[in-house]
C-alpha cells in the first residue's frame, strides 16, 4: 500500500530500457563473433603480428604502367561505391607491385581479389598484409595463355576423367579458355561475394594451393553431361556452361564442393603436387620446366626417384600397377619388383596376340588390384618409347582413368636405384645381360656405381632362382585347363570359386632357393621397427644352409628380413611382396614349422609362380594365421 504504483508511461519506459539493453548485448556478441572471424583470416595467413607497410614507404608513383593502374583504381573505387578513395587504392597497388618487384599488369586478377578482400571489412592496418599473403601463397604467378599451369591442369583432368578431357580437346577448347579467370582470381570472377569468402576461408584452412586444380576439376565433372552434348565448333557454349556452373555455387554448397575436391586430391599421386607446386608459387624451376615440355606429354609424369625413395610402390594414397612395356628379353635381364611385362612391339607386329595379352593383364588387374592406378614404364628414350606411347594413347582413347608414366623410363629408374644402393628393387637383375650396366662401366663418371653393382651382383644368381619374370606372354597359344572354373550350377552369382592359399602338403618338394652369398657391399641395415603390424622369427632355408631372420607384415605387403650379425634388432630387406601375390602357403605334416611361401599371379585360372621362400618358423601356426587375416582384410566384400 505504501509503494507507489508505476504509471503507464513509466511501465513502458522500463520495458524500453530492458529491450535496449538486450539489443546492445546482442550487438556486442555479434561484433565479437565478427571480429573472431576476421582474426581467423589474419591468423591463417600469418599476418597478425606484421606491421602495416603502407605506414612507411617512399610514396613514389613511378611504375612503368602507372597510368593504367590509376585508371583501374578509379573503376575499383566505383565498384566499392567510393568507400575507398582512388589515391588510397593507387597507393595500395603501387606498393604491392614494388614489394613483388613487378610492373602492374591489366586483367591479371588483382583488382577482383582486392575488391573481395576489402569487402571483408578487415582492420585497415592488416588489409595490405592479408592481400599480399593471399596472392603470393594461393594465386599462380603466371596465368598467361601459354603458361605451364594449363598443361598441368590438362594432364590432371585427363588423369581423372579422360572422357571429358578428350571431348574438350575435340572442341579445341583449351584449359586457358575456361580456367584462366578461375586460377588468376581463385574463382572470385565467377562467384558471389559470400560464396567466394566461404570458399577462400576453407581454402586457406587447408593450406594447399594445389587444390585450385581439383576445385576446377569438380566444376568440370559436375557439368560433364552438358559439356558432352556440345557439338564441334561450339566451344563458346562449353565455356559459357562452365562459367554458369561456377556462378551458381551457393554458400551452402561450398563445404560439399570442397569435400569433392579433397576426394580428387587424394586420388592424385602425391608426388605430382610436390613436383609441380612451384607453378603455384613461381619458384626458381623455370629452366627445368622448359626442358620437361609438359605441353607435349600424353599423361602425368611420375619421377623415377619417387619409386625408389619409398618402401611402398605408391605415392601418397595412390598405389601403382606398373606395366613394363620393354621387350621380354630386356624385362628378363632385370625389372622393377611387382611390375608386369607387356611387350608393346606386338602392337604393330602381332596386334591380335597383343590384344589377348592386354586383355589378360586387364583382367588380372580388375580381379586382384582394381584400385591401383596404371603406371607405364618404358626405356626412357624417345626412339625406343614409341610403342609405349602407343599403349598410352590406346588407354586414353578408351577413356581409361588414372594412367601415368615413369619419367625417364627404366634407364632413369636404374640410375636412381644405383645411386641409392637399393638393388633389391630390381628383380632378376643380371649385370652380364643388363645393357645399362655395360654403359655405366664404360663411362668414367659412373665408375663408383659400377663397382658397387659389381659387388652386389654376387647375389644375382640367387635372385634369378628365387624370382621368375612376371610376364604376360605374347605368342604362347597353349591353353591350360582351368581347374578352378566353376560349373554353371555352382556359380550362384559368383564367377569363380576361391581356393584357400593355405594347405598342408605332405610331399612339398619345391626346389629350395640358392645358397646365400655374403655381400661384399651389404644391403642397407634397418631397425626392426613398429611400422610392421606383425613380425615372426624364422630361418630362411637354402640348399647349402640357412640364415636367421624374420617374416614381417604390413597392411599390404609381406617382407622376408635377414638379421644383421652382431647387431641385435637390425635387419636387411631380402624380399618384399604384395599380399595380393601370395598364391599358396604350404607346410609339411612331418615338420609343421617349415612353411613354403609361393608368390605369383593367376591368369586364365592358372597360377604362375614367380618366387618361392622356404622358412622355418617356430610359431608357424600364428604366422600362417596372421598372413591369412592380412590377405582376407584386403579382399573386397562378397556380393550380398
Amino acid at each position: 500500500m505504501g509503494e507507489k504504483e508505476p504509471t503507464k508511461d513509466e511501465s513502458f519506459s522500463s520495458l524500453d530500457d530492458n529491450w535496449e539493453t538486450d539489443v546492445n548485448v546482442l550487438s556486442s556478441e555479434l561484433a565479437e563473433l565478427d571480429n573472431d572471424d576476421k582474426s581467423e583470416w589474419m591468423r591463417l595467413l600469418g599476418v597478425v603480428m606484421k606491421p602495416n607497410p603502407l605506414d612507411d614507404w617512399d610514396q613514389l608513383y613511378n611504375l612503368n604502367n602507372q597510368c593504367a593502374l590509376r585508371n583501374d583504381c578509379r573503376k575499383l573505387a566505383n565498384e566499392l561505391k567510393n568507400k575507398r578513395s582512388v589515391p588510397e587504392l593507387e597507393s595500395f597497388l603501387t606498393l604491392y607491385c614494388k614489394k613483388r618487384g613487378v610492373d602492374y599488369t591489366k586483367d591479371f586478377g588483382w583488382l577482383l581479389i582486392l575488391e573481395k578482400i576489402l569487402l571483408l571489412n578487415l582492420p585497415a592496418a592488416h588489409e595490405f598484409n592479408v592481400f599480399f599473403a593471399f596472392t603470393t601463397k594461393y594465386i599462380p604467378k603466371d596465368t598467361r595463355p601459354e603458361a605451364q599451369i594449363f598443361d598441368v591442369f590438362r594432364l590432371l583432368l585427363q588423369y581423372h576423367d579422360p572422357q571429358i578431357s578428350n571431348h574438350l580437346e575435340a572442341l579445341h577448347c583449351s584449359p586457358a579458355l575456361y580456367t584462366k579467370n578461375w586460377f588468376s582470381t581463385l574463382f572470385a570472377s565467377s562467384m558471389s561475394t559470400d560464396s567466394c569468402h566461404e570458399l577462400w576461408k576453407i581454402y586457406i584452412e587447408q593450406g594447399d594451393p594445389f587444390l585450385v586444380f581439383h576445385l576446377a576439376i569438380v566444376f568440370l565433372i559436375n557439368a560433364k553431361e552438358e559439356i558432352l552434348q556440345v557439338k564441334r565448333g561450339e566451344k563458346a557454349q562449353a565455356v559459357q556452361i562452365l562459367e554458369n556452373m561456377a556462378s551458381q555455387l551457393s554458400v551452402e554448397d561450398v563445404p560439399d564442393f570442397f569435400q569433392l575436391a579433397l576426394h580428387y586430391s587424394e586420388k592424385t599421386p602425391e608426388c605430382i603436387r610436390k613436383d609441380f607446386h612451384y607453378i603455384i608459387f613461381g619458384a626458381n624451376f623455370d629452366e627445368e620446366v622448359k626442358e620437361i615440355q609438359m605441353n607435349k606429354m600424353m599423361c602425368l609424369p611420375i619421377p623415377a626417384i619417387d619409386l625408389t625413395s619409398n618402401d611402398e610402390i605408391s605415392s601418397g594414397a595412390v598405389n601403382f600397377f606398373i606395366v613394363d612395356t620393354r621387350s621380354n628379353a630386356d624385362f628378363d635381364s632385370g625389372h622393377f619388383v611387382s611390375s608386369f611385362n607387356l611387350d608393346c612391339v606386338a602392337i604393330v607386329d602381332e596386334p591380335e596376340k597383343f590384344e589377348i595379352a592386354l586383355n589378360s593383364l586387364e583382367c588380372y588387374k580388375t580381379s586382384r588390384r582394381a584400385e591401383d592406378h596404371y603406371l607405364i614404364l618404358g626405356y626412357g628414350s624417345d626412339e625406343e618409347d614409341n610403342y609405349m606411347n602407343m599403349l598410352i594413347a590406346m588407354f586414353i582413347q578408351k577413356g581409361k582413368a588414372h594412367v601415368s608414366f615413369v619419367q625417364g623410363g627404366y634407364k632413369k629408374l636404374h640410375d636412381c636405384i644405383g645411386q641409392h644402393n637399393r638393388w633389391e628393387l630390381i628383380a632378376m637383375h643380371s649385370e652380364e645381360r643388363c645393357e645399362l650396366c655395360h654403359i655405366e662401366k664404360a663411362s668414367p663418371k659412373w665408375g663408383f656405381f659400377s663397382k658397387m653393382k659389381s659387388a652386389v651382383s654376387n647375389t644375382s644368381n640367387r635372385m634369378k632362382e628365387r624370382v621368375e619374370a612376371v610376364v604376360f606372354p605374347i605368342g604362347d597359344e597353349k591353353k591350360l585347363e582351368d581347374k578352378n572354373h566353376a560349373d554353371s550350377k555352382q556359380r550362384h552369382g559368383k564367377r569363380y570359386r576361391q581356393q584357400s592359399v593355405f594347405t598342408i602338403d605332405e610331399n612339398s618338394d619345391e626346389e629350395v632357393t640358392a645358397g646365400a652369398a655374403v655381400d661384399e657391399n651389404p644391403k642397407e641395415e634397418i631397425l626392426l621397427s613398429k611400422e610392421f603390424t606383425e613380425t615372426f622369427e624364422c630361418q630362411e632355408v637354402f640348399r647349402d644352409g640357412s640364415i636367421n631372420g624374420h617374416i614381417a607384415l604390413t597392411r599390404t605387403h609381406i617382407y622376408v628380413l635377414h638379421d644383421v650379425p652382431g647387431k641385435q634388432g637390425y635387419v636387411t630387406t631380402e624380399a618384399r611382396h604384395a599380399l595380393s601375390t601370395v598364391v599358396a602357403v604350404t607346410s609339411r605334416r612331418s615338420v609343421p614349422e617349415m612353411l613354403t611361401f609361393k608368390l605369383g599371379y593367376e591368369m586364365n585360372g592358372t597360377s604362375k609362380i614367380t618366387a618361392v621362400h622356404k622358412l622355418y618358423v617356430p610359431k608357424a601356426g600364428e604366422c600362417a594365421k596372421a598372413v591369412k587375416l592380412a590377405i582376407y582384410a584386403l579382399r573386397p566384400l562378397p556380393d550380398a
